[in-house]
């Protein structure tokens, strides 16, 4: 009996070379690999078909898939037994080449749309810094002009108050057009921090002065100071987007309280008597673009997304406790030194 050790060449030839190891132990002219579904004729070998034939069914677990054909002169019994052996393994072969051709092509067309997917995010992050560059520019000197007029003096109180409508119509929009922009350098992998040490109360106070002009419901602060190495615009940043989301959603009767404490990180909390967040809305929230109460103006959905990112690149952590009518209140827990 002839020795069946060549089929182990099975598991390391390519599929085209099949018929030439088949050849090596069985004597036959021509051959042929028929797929059926579609019909078509996949691999074929020799010209001249002989008189004698041998078939088998190429299948995987009972599902049929192609037949191979061997033509000759002649074929023994054990040709047969041979044969019927290498059906098997060259079923597996040839699934295993398909399975492999698909998961090509599934991975040519995932890489060729992650490139697609990247190069418009580039093409939209720099059409957004770009627009967001030039709104900027013309809107400081708008602010800046208003502040000026407001020191001028010699203005009536219904002019103090357009002038007021002005400066904080001017901040809203100032605020969305800084959010797109740190959005878009984020998604850019663009912002690195700038240490640098300082006390926690300056820089909670600085903001507050930034955002009184919005502010309409009391303000508590309850500050324990402390330094802490962070970089400084970021932080203020932090705190102006926790601070502005207060003021949207807790009414001018309401209460806003900025508190801070030292355990083994720098802890901030910024709390309101706002409508308050539902639980299911609550990890939504940091999330680009998302609103709970669309009927609020004046707002991109991007400032916690980006609060939570800044809050990312110090190593920190930022939580939210809330319920509906009962306010909200978000911690931040920053390290205390990078």
């Amino acid at each position: 009996m002839k020795n069946l050790d060549f089929i182990n060449k099975f598991f390391e030839i390519e599929p085209s070379k099949i018929f030439d190891t088949l050849k090596t132990v069985i004597d036959f002219q021509s051959g042929y690999i028929y797929y059926t579904n579609p019909q078509r004729l996949e691999y074929s070998f020799g010209q001249t078909d002989g008189k004698k034939r041998l078939t088998e069914n190429l299948k995987i677990k009972n599902t049929v898939f192609g037949e191979i054909i061997l033509t000759g002169e002649n074929f023994f019994d054990e040709d047969k037994e041979i044969f019927k052996t290498c059906a098997v393994i060259i079923s597996n072969l040839l699934k295993d080449k398909e399975i492999s051709e698909i998961m090509k092509m599934q991975t040519t067309a995932l890489q060729e749309g992650y490139l697609e997917i990247k190069k418009a995010e580039q093409t939209k992050s720099k059409f957004l810094s770009h627009i967001s560059h030039e709104l900027r520019t013309p809107l400081n000197s708008i602010l800046g002009f208003s502040d000026l007029v407001a020191l001028a003096g010699s203005l009536n109180d219904k002019q103090k108050d357009y002038l007021n409508d002005i400066k904080i119509s001017g901040l809203h929009l100032l605020e969305m057009i800084n959010e797109i922009l740190d959005m878009s350098k984020i998604e850019a992998g663009a912002v690195t921090l700038n240490l640098q040490e300082f006390e926690i109360e300056q820089v909670i106070n600085e903001t507050i002065n930034i955002i009184r002009p919005l502010l309409k419901q009391k303000l508590i602060t309850n500050i324990k100071n402390f330094t802490i190495q962070a970089d400084y615009q970021k932080v203020q940043q932090i705190l102006f987007n926790l601070l502005s989301n207060a003021i949207k959603f807790t009414p001018k009767s309401g209460e806003i309280t900025i508190s801070t404490k030292l355990t083994d990180k720098a802890v901030i909390e910024i709390s309101d008597t706002g409508i308050g967040i539902a639980p299911e809305n609550q990890i939504k929230i940091f999330e680009k673009f998302e609103q709970v109460d669309n009927t609020i103006q004046n707002s991109t959905g991007l400032g916690l997304a980006i609060t939570q990112e800044l809050v990312k690149l110090h190593n920190g952590t930022i939580s939210l406790e809330s319920e509906i009518g009962n306010g909200a209140k978000f911690t931040i827990a920053l390290p205390l030194s990078l």
